[in-house]
């Protein structure tokens, strides 16, 4: 089982401005700062170079100043102790190995797939960050157009997943609108799923294997000057959030009554434009897992389908690290009744097979599984068909 940690990071600001480019480290059992990671320089802070647009800014070194023009999104990854950012309106990842949180060093890689996105448009900005019960960091933009998947470790890769799908039962609410799904931050449950915290109190969940997003509702309890700006479970799955203006208290939330409550009796008062920890909220287990442990045991090798969503009822298949042989190809209905069952001999990695759904088939969500010729399961997803 991982260890779980009481210390969260934060990601804060001098005091009188609106930089949030400090890291300090927070006990959340007592609520008490026990170390400042990362102390931006107050001459660079307030220096001109940094303001503006990014297409007029002199190119950010991220070792000299790593979290230049504000941090809005972290995401911590316990067992190797790195920290990992995405700075405002720079197309760079960038992470802090926190092995000695007082000394810590820092790193960054470009990648095509975030600077092609116009950074200074706030649609793109990346304020939601965490790592997931399956190990990947998921970064998620203002408007839900992108979700990125990272993998960890000192070659960190970026996939773009796509665009947010709103579940059907949301009606006219939207994670893509500014008003009830931008800002914010994400959590990983242990049930496999994340939980989005928008800046104005609405929670949506997110199955990340069909990207739907459903709203479970809104918060209740916040006071109507907050914003939530950081979100991340404590060392017993609690959630906690956090504003980024105005010095208030932090607030824990139940997710399920999605009521808040202050924290730590309201001694907690600071500016935080996000948390991040490496524990998992508490949520009911799924997948082989249990609560807060992150360990869910996934029966399949490595196989992709694309797309999911899938809107012209056709999907690919691609076997890229499994065993040679014959293969059964299934899709069924949540309930476990078989709507369509395919053969194919798999002749070796690489291989792509295309899977053509009967034009008649209702939308909604269906399950896919490749089972092998010992009638084992080796890859199981969720596809939602549009």
């Amino acid at each position: 089982m991982a260890q779980r940690s009481s210390m969260i990071y934060v990601l804060t600001s001098p005091k009188g401005q609106a930089n949030w480019v400090n890291i300090e480290l927070m006990n959340a059992q007592k609520g008490e700062t026990v170390n400042r990671v990362y102390t931006a320089p107050a001459e660079i802070v307030t220096s001109a170079e940094y303001q503006g647009a990014a297409s007029q800014r002199p190119s950010v070194d991220g070792y000299r100043f790593p979290t230049a023009t504000t941090v809005a999104a972290a995401a911590f990854v316990a067992n190797s102790k790195q920290l990992f950012f995405v700075p405002l309106r720079v197309g760079e990842l960038r992470w802090a190995d926190v092995s000695n949180p007082a000394a810590p060093v820092f790193s960054s890689i470009s990648s095509p797939l975030l600077s092609k996105l116009n950074m200074d448009d706030a649609a793109n900005h990346i304020t939601r960050m965490t790592v997931g019960a399956d190990k990947h960091i998921y970064a998620l933009t203002n408007d839900g157009n992108h979700l990125f998947r990272i993998t960890t470790g000192a070659q960190p890769q970026i996939t773009d997943l796509g665009n947010l799908v709103d579940a059907e039962n949301n009606g006219a609410l939207t994670v893509h609108s500014q008003c009830s799904g931008w800002g914010g931050d994400m959590v990983a449950g242990t049930d496999g799923d994340l939980y989005l915290f928008s800046q104005r109190f609405n929670v949506y969940r997110i199955d990340v294997s069909t990207r739907v997003a459903t709203h479970l509702g809104t918060i209740k309890g916040l006071p109507e000057n907050y914003t939530i700006n950081g979100v991340a479970a404590d060392q017993d799955g609690n959630i906690l959030v956090g504003c980024s203006y105005g010095n208030q208290s932090m607030y824990y939330v139940d997710i399920e009554k999605l009521t808040a409550t202050v924290a730590f009796k309201g001694l907690m008062l600071q500016n935080a434009s996000d948390l991040a920890s490496g524990n998992l909220a508490k949520r009911p287990a799924r997948n082989n897992g249990e609560y807060l442990n992150g360990s869910f045991t996934i029966a399949h090798q490595k196989i992709s389908m694309y797309p999911n969503p899938v809107t012209d009822h056709r999907f690919q298949l691609s076997f890229e690290e499994v065993s040679a042989g014959v293969h059964t190809i299934q899709v069924l209905e949540l309930s476990g009744k078989v709507l369509f069952n395919r053969v194919v001999n798999i002749s070796g990695p690489g291989q792509f097979e295309t899977v053509e759904l009967s034009p008649t088939l209702a939308r909604g969500l269906y399950m896919v599984k490749v089972v092998n010729s010992e009638s084992k399961t080796v890859y199981t997803n969720k596809v939602m068909v549009q």
